[in-house]
């Protein structure tokens, strides 16, 4: 009896692995589905305070490990008024400074009689000591509060909350999930950080495009029922791997082969919260899986927090999936729409398309108000094929050379020179630089001219200190600036880089490019443009799946699928639609000297300290090698400005980073993350095997006894009187 029991419990483990390895759904939605773990209490606690009690105009000064210890809350300018940001930061610095200063004091003497250090020490406890004061003085943050965009989020919220609900239904998942954009984004689909997550649910370009489309012409993590369906398939992906929501929640900020990572070295949940380490599980990964509890009881109980609140009603309309290309402004007339409600309809859209630059691409489902399908196409599902396009619209490019001015470039391809402007929003003064690149417009564009140019920071600090080969700025009118193209300057406006295939040859037959790699490419970048697998360029340039891309190393690619110029087309394409994104919603102000302190990596750069995307501190300094950063070394620093206070960046300033946001596909990243399975399935296969060796006496003998029996029985040159003789000396040992 002792021995069953013994068996029933080394089995029960190996059947539960089994069970979810195989159906790892059946475990979808239980009463423990969203454990709220003692230890994070204090830290859901918080976030309710920060969604429903402090608005936007009120920073919590903090500890960071335990949210526990509020300092202050200090008052603060609201982020929309002029000259908020730099006020408010002198505000939080201040303050952080006075607490230091305290902690201090009280690490050098823990009895001291001052009131207000006697108030701080009070919030550690009673057992706070030198060394806790110590270490806290390094660990001072500052939250801002989120009471009034929570408040508009349960607003906006309603216009598309139910047919969310009822995708996470169609996979079978909980539908609290649907309460995660809070966190992520106040529901705000406009939402863009600046390391460049988009819309409601916060997602990276590379891990939008593994479940939605990310181009040029559209970008469907702006439309926020599509990008539903994707967030629903990547936490479900997500849950298959760990089997528990809190890991499969935290995983959509900290990235899956991380999250991976932190469970085989700690274990569970509360081990990874309370003892992981992890190079880049900070602050924001540690929290999220507690700020989505704390935004799912206030979404759930808004009357409670907020009183009485009207949501916004969902907007019906229609789908037309289309059959070809079609020009945006043929199918407003069509159907009889305005531009901006064909806008506001179809989010995923991206300006170029309306602008005349690109068509809409053959089966995108366009949304329509119902009547304006009803009063022009009736019972019928189909387009007159006379609205069709063949081809996507191309893109005509010029790289501009040594004295080229906007002048001469207008009429050596006979357009307007307001238009070839317009189309690159090119600066006010109408500056080009050698070796950027112009888009030049197509018969038919639509350039808008209440469009604002960019600003660059040339212009911010034009009266301080000329850009550093940027021709001199007259007062001249833009559209007939003369002024000539002097070498590339810093501005933020400029698609610069050799964007070019180099050279082509001839290998085996098949053209072969050469070229050059510039900031924020990858190999997954060249084989997605080149429609082949990332292996194809590995092979051909012979690199290990170890090796990983240096800006400005020379590459080669396979030309037979795709020709030079649409390569070259698409990768303009990529790189414009980056910073046409960024410069949407920010501005450049001015630009500052840092020196490279010990510990500085460009990650540290960009996340922590500067927060700002790593193409745009780069661009900035073309010539810094950033895998070698020396100690004491000068860098150009841009001061980025919010155009209108954006949600995504307040809620979450670390990047959310789903599916790791690995942009190669990542050959690495892929690799271990297709390991996953084999592995588990290998670990169940040896666990089986151990099994048996519990359960059958003798298992490593009665093996030999088979195999032996089987080399008799088989063996060569046995006669059959002799294969009949072992096989009876055989089992008469066996019995």
């Amino acid at each position: 009896m002792v021995m069953k029991k013994m068996h029933l419990k080394f089995c029960m483990p190996i059947l539960f692995l089994l069970i979810n390895f195989f159906f790892p759904v059946a475990f979808y939605g239980n009463a423990t589905t969203f454990p709220v773990y003692p230890s994070i209490e204090p830290n859901v606690k918080f976030w309710i305070k920060v969604y429903s009690e402090y608005s936007t105009a009120q920073g919590i000064l903090h500890d960071s490990q335990n949210l526990n210890i509020i300092y202050e809350v200090v008052e603060l300018l609201a982020p929309d008024r002029i000259g908020a940001k730099t006020i408010n930061e002198k505000r939080t610095q201040k303050a952080k400074r006075k607490y230091k200063d305290i902690l201090k004091k009280l690490a050098q003497n823990p009895s001291v009689s001052d009131g207000e250090a006697k108030r701080v020490a009070a919030l550690f406890g009673k057992n706070a000591n030198r060394a806790t004061f110590r270490k806290a003085m390094y660990k001072i943050r500052c939250q801002i509060g989120q009471k009034d965009r929570f408040r508009e989020g349960i607003i906006r919220s309603g216009a598309f909350i139910d047919q969310i609900k009822e995708i996470f239904h169609s996979y079978r998942l909980p539908e609290n999930l649907v309460y995660l954009p809070h966190v992520e984004s106040s529901y705000n689909p406009k939402a863009y950080s600046k390391f460049g997550a988009a819309g409601i649910w916060q997602f990276v370009r590379g891990a939008g495009k593994r479940f939605m489309t990310v181009g040029y012409a559209i970008d469907e993590r702006w439309d926020p029922i599509r990008s539903s369906e994707a967030a629903a398939q990547l936490l479900k992906h997500s849950y298959e791997k760990f089997g528990s929501w809190p890991l499969a929640i935290t995983a959509y900020n900290h990235g899956i082969s991380g999250m991976l990572t932190a469970k085989w070295t700690k274990g569970g949940y509360e081990e990874i919260f309370n003892h992981y380490k992890g190079k880049n599980f900070r602050f924001a990964s540690r929290n999220f899986y507690s700020e989505f509890l704390a935004a799912r009881e206030i979404a759930t109980n808004h009357e409670k927090y907020f009183g009485n609140i009207t949501p916004d009603t969902p907007v019906e309309s229609r789908k037309i999936v289309l059959a070809g290309y079609a020009s945006i402004k043929d199918l407003g007339q069509y159907f009889g729409v305005d531009m901006a409600t064909l806008r506001k309809l179809n989010p995923s859209l991206r300006p170029p398309v309306f602008r005349g630059q690109k068509y809409v691409p053959k089966g995108y489902s366009l949304r329509l108000p119902p009547d304006a399908v009803e009063n022009r196409m009736g019972a019928s599902t189909e387009l007159p094929w006379n609205i069709y396009k063949y081809h996507q619209k191309s893109s005509r490019i010029y790289r501009v050379k040594k004295g080229d001015n906007i002048t001469k470039i207008a009429k050596m391809h006979g357009i307007k020179v307001s238009d070839v402007i317009l189309a690159n929003k090119i600066n006010s003064k109408g500056v080009i630089y050698v070796n950027q690149y112009l888009r030049l417009p197509l018969p038919g564009e639509v350039t808008d001219m209440s469009e604002t140019p960019y600003r660059s920071a040339a212009e911010v600090r034009q009266q301080r200190t000329q850009a550093p080969g940027m021709a001199s700025l007259r007062t001249s009118s833009a559209y007939e600036a003369t002024t000539p193209a002097s070498e590339l300057a810093i501005d933020p406006a400029i698609v610069g880089g050799n964007l070019e295939v180099e050279r082509v040859m001839i290998q085996k037959g098949k053209p072969v490019g050469i070229i050059q790699v510039e900031m924020e490419e990858t190999l997954g970048h060249f084989a997605e443009w080149l429609e082949i697998p990332t292996k194809i360029i590995r092979r051909l340039n012979r690199f290990p799946y170890s090796r990983t891309l240096q800006l400005h190393m020379k590459v080669k690619i396979p030309l037979d699928k795709i020709s030079k110029e649409q390569f070259e087309e698409t990768r303009l394409e990529y790189h414009k639609k980056i910073q046409e994104d960024f410069f949407s919603f920010y501005e450049i102000e001015t630009v500052q000297l840092y020196q490279v302190q010990k510990g500085d990596n460009v990650w540290t750069l960009c996340n922590d300290t500067f927060a700002m995307p790593v193409w745009l501190l780069k661009k900035y300094n073309p010539k810094v090698d950033f895998s070698d950063l020396r100690w004491s070394r000068k860098l150009v620093i841009p001061v980025i400005k919010e155009m209108t206070p954006n949600a995504a960046d307040i809620v979450n300033p670390s990047p959310t980073v789903p599916l790791d946001s690995l942009e190669d596909d990542t050959d690495i990243g892929k690799f271990w993350d297709n390991l996953y399975y084999p592995v588990l399935f290998i670990a169940l296969i040896i666990a089986f095997i151990l099994l048996i060796k519990r359960l059958v006496p003798n298992f490593r003998k009665k093996i030999k006894t088979v195999f032996a029996f089987n080399r008799c029985l088989y063996g060569y040159g046995k006669t059959d009187a002799n294969r009949m003789s072992a096989r009876l000396e055989i089992m008469k040992k066996r019995s």
